[in-house]
């Protein structure tokens, strides 16, 4: 028996255009009167997806110019990071059948060090080595699957999967695995890229943007209009139709951002229905199978974009209970949606509750 698949795009935070919600992945606005000049947006696409800059205040260097700039930080962080671009270093080194060390460059240095603190922090409910489970549940490099992999399958795959196999020279910049252990950094490539993209219009003097990667978000400086860049969070369906409707424009939450990134890790927008059950593409690395419980979506603010980008994640595979009671106990600011029958239930902590709009 075939399962159903779902497609559609990734959770999204929008910026708010007046007082009404923008549900383009890619359309950036603020709040304002007429009298508002209107920014300069800039769009493109880059790891597989698309990335939007709105500029708060004037470029110090042309448009033209801005543009590739933005272009190159996306592009390179797809050359270092992409599991799914086969010349990338990432791809490269999970292609060697060496075990010995590799040298590392600083682009994957650091959001490889970050994902295996992160692994270790969560007693593994994050990890970077994930990826031989999600290609065995067909959410992965290996292809589409409709239906779940066998046991022993799945078996396999687990053994294949470990943080703790993969030791990281962070001084001598330099990595060891096992052959064939794939690192994946998927989780957090977006998140890094809007980081990375920031970073590069700090060091031209921009002050003042919204960065928006693959619906990964992050804000510096004040808005045109002065004061925090509002961002609207979506709502997911409080079903499991992993439909949202679009007609329903209003946000889960709206949050005043400054000088931070925002992203989020949902259950609905990616699975396959087999049987009566739904798949999520969110593997628990510590059982080797989907997750089962009833959150919906996870929303991080982090002053890391990156990080941000890998909370999501985390916190989504901890679930409702334990993830909440991670993120209170580091101050995360986090807000988690649980489905209970028909309605969303909400929980978050009060890291999170200070940058409600």
């Amino acid at each position: 028996m075939s399962g159903a698949i779902a497609t559609a795009a990734p959770v999204r935070a929008v910026a708010l255009a007046a007082a009404s919600v923008i549900t383009s992945a890619i359309t950036l606005a603020v709040a304002g009167c007429a009298t508002t000049p209107q920014p300069v947006v800039l769009r493109g696409e880059g790891l597989g997806s698309t990335w939007s800059v709105k500029l708060g205040t004037p470029s110090p260097v042309t448009l033209e110019n801005l543009q590739r700039g933005i272009q190159s930080r996306v592009d390179d962080v797809a050359r270092h990071v992409s599991r799914w671009d086969a010349s990338s270093e990432l791809s490269t080194i999970n292609a060697s059948s060496t075990s010995e060390w590799q040298a590392v460059s600083p682009g994957l240095l650091a959001p490889l060090s970050y994902a295996l603190f992160l692994a270790r922090d969560t007693g593994g409910a994050y990890d970077p080595t994930v990826a031989a489970l999600v290609d065995v549940w067909g959410f992965g490099t290996a292809g589409r699957r409709y239906e779940p992999p066998s046991a022993d399958a799945v078996r396999a795959a687990r053994e294949r999967v470990g943080f703790g196999k993969v030791v990281l020279d962070a001084d001598g910049a330099r990595v060891r695995r096992p052959a064939g252990l794939q690192v994946d950094l998927s989780s957090m490539a977006h998140g890094y890229g809007a980081e990375q993209v920031a970073r590069y219009l700090n060091e031209i003097g921009v002050r003042s943007y919204l960065v928006d990667v693959g619906s990964e978000i992050r804000a510096q400086g004040d808005s045109p209009e002065g004061g925090a860049w509002h961002v609207a969070i979506e709502r997911p369906p409080a079903e499991e139709s992993g439909i949202v409707d679009t007609a329903d424009t209003k946000p889960m939450h709206v949050v005043n951002l400054r000088n931070a990134g925002i992203a989020t890790s949902g259950n609905y927008r990616y699975y396959f229905d087999y049987n009566g059950r739904r798949y999520s593409h969110r593997i628990d690395p510590r059982t080797g199978e989907p997750v089962k419980h009833s959150l919906a979506a996870v929303t991080v603010i982090d002053p890391d974009c990156s990080h941000a980008d890998a909370l999501a994640t985390a916190l989504t595979v901890l679930g409702p209970d334990e993830g909440l009671q991670y993120a209170k106990d580091r101050n995360i600011a986090a807000v988690f949606m649980l489905r209970d029958g028909d309605n969303l239930v909400e929980r978050m902590t009060p890291q999170f509750a200070s940058y409600l709009h």
